[in-house]
């Protein structure tokens, strides 16, 4: 067996690109891959695509929600 170390990209549709040396040895392969995130704001924006929709319906925003409250008048 030999190993083949190179860098990669995956498309938004989830396709793999790699290019190999013209050398490289023909027959079965085993890909493994190890992703490495771009930035913290890349993990996120993963992060809150996974739970888009999770509470959809269970959680509810008053219609007077940003009114002001009577409890704070004297200060606004």
């Amino acid at each position: 067996m030999s190993t083949i170390t190179r860098d990669a990209f995956i498309s938004s549709s989830h396709t793999l690109t790699l290019e190999l040396p013209p050398d490289s040895p023909t027959g079965d392969v085993v890909v493994t891959l190890a992703i490495q995130a771009r930035d913290a704001g890349h993990r996120r924006q993963n992060r809150m695509a996974e739970l888009e929709g999770k509470y959809a319906g269970r959680i509810w925003m008053a219609d007077d929600f940003d009114a002001p409250l009577e409890d704070f008048a004297e200060y606004m």
